[in-house]
């Protein structure tokens, strides 16, 4: 496995890799492979961090499950029951926004790049200033400072129509301060990371007490006139951090793909019930995403060509500047892949390498 993935580096030009495997419901192979700052020629290992972009999606959503599994709130209860303002579309002011659209990118919220992307602390990098709270109050309360009616609110009512959605995220992170009466990084920190012994999980880069962190990679493809250009980024974050922020290792991703296979248990410990398992993997609206599951979507590569050569599974892929991730897992089979690059892929034949024949080699060994 370490000379196919050293191989498999080269090959889809990749500067940092760090990959799992599991298998029946357990760790059972990691590995970490080229270097995490281009510049010193640092090499990646094991403890080594990566910013995970969407990824992180589904450990926000499972926080929010975990709340849902106490009986905290109902998956279908209106937003504003659990938020310090009040939410509503304003095309569509007579229909709820329920959390289990949120949670399923069918809320009628749209982001709004022109906001969102200026957020980002390129090139200077650091933690966003901005509070979670306020940012997420500033952009869907009407008269607030980044409130847009017509980019920020789709035409459609609520519950009708999927679109991807960063802030849908950012909001349910507002909802688990404001139902737990702690800061989202607290809750995190003490309900889920220390639980599930996630013990290199970090939301914010002041948290982390080390400079092992794996540095965000662009690369420019070279071209007949021009060689390629690798360019090393500053670490960088943004105010809407819930949806995409998190920096982990696949060690400690490892413990959540493991809760889903194994029924809401790690390491022997219960954690959410297996029917709470059973409806985060649920399609939630069939007529609607009828791929879309809580967080996890079994179409996440939306190509046919590679659903004839792999299994439709429960998967999540992250994307930011300078990172790309991939988490699929088999719940039945009791196997699971998570990809961390502190790179992206930029053509076919290293997309191709990155998202079908490295998780399908990782499935297959788990």
């Amino acid at each position: 496995l370490d000379e196919y993935f050293l191989t498999n580096l080269e090959k889809a030009h990749l500067v940092g890799l760090q990959v799992a495997s599991i298998g029946q419901g357990e760790l059972v192979w990691k590995g970490s492979f080229g270097v995490k700052d281009s510049r010193s020629g640092e090499k990646v290992n094991d403890s080594t961090l990566f910013m995970i972009a969407s990824c992180s999606k589904p450990v926000t959503a499972l926080a929010l499950m975990k709340l849902y599994d106490q009986g905290l709130l109902d998956l279908d209860d209106d937003v504003n029951k659990h938020l310090p303002f009040v939410v509503r579309n304003p095309h569509h002011p007579e229909h709820k926004i329920t959390v289990r659209m949120l949670l399923t990118h069918t809320s009628s919220l749209r982001d709004n790049w022109d906001i969102l992307y200026p957020m980002y602390t390129l090139p200077e990098g650091g933690d966003s200033p901005l509070e979670l709270r306020e940012y997420v109050n500033d952009y869907f309360v009407q008269g607030e400072k980044y409130y847009r009616e017509d980019q920020n609110f789709a035409d459609e009512q609520p519950g009708s129509s999927y679109a991807y959605c960063n802030m849908g995220y950012a909001m349910l992170g507002v909802i688990i301060e404001h139902i737990s009466g702690s800061s989202f990084t607290l809750f995190m920190q003490k309900e889920v990371f220390q639980a599930l012994k996630m013990h290199k999980a970090y939301w914010f880069l002041k948290e982390i007490p080390h400079n092992n962190i794996a540095h965000p990679h662009e690369l420019t493809p070279p071209s007949k006139k021009e060689p390629g250009e690798v360019k090393v980024l500053n670490h960088y974050g943004y105010p809407d951090f819930p949806d995409g922020q998190l920096r982990c290792t696949v060690s400690d991703y490892a413990q959540i793909v493991k809760l889903m296979i194994n029924d809401g248990q790690v390491d022997g410990t219960d954690f959410i019930k297996k029917v709470t398992v059973d409806e985060f993997l649920r399609i939630q609206y069939p007529s609607v995403a009828k791929h879309q599951a809580i967080a996890w979507n079994y179409n996440e590569f939306e190509n046919f060509i590679y659903y004839l050569l792999m299994p439709r599974l429960p998967s999540h892929t992250g994307a930011d500047p300078g990172v790309a991730t991939l988490v699929s897992f088999d719940r039945e089979n009791k196997t699971g892949g998570i990809i961390f690059s502190n790179s992206p892929t930029n053509g076919f034949k290293e997309r191709k390498i990155f998202y079908q024949e490295m998780m399908k080699k990782l499935l297959k060994e788990g």
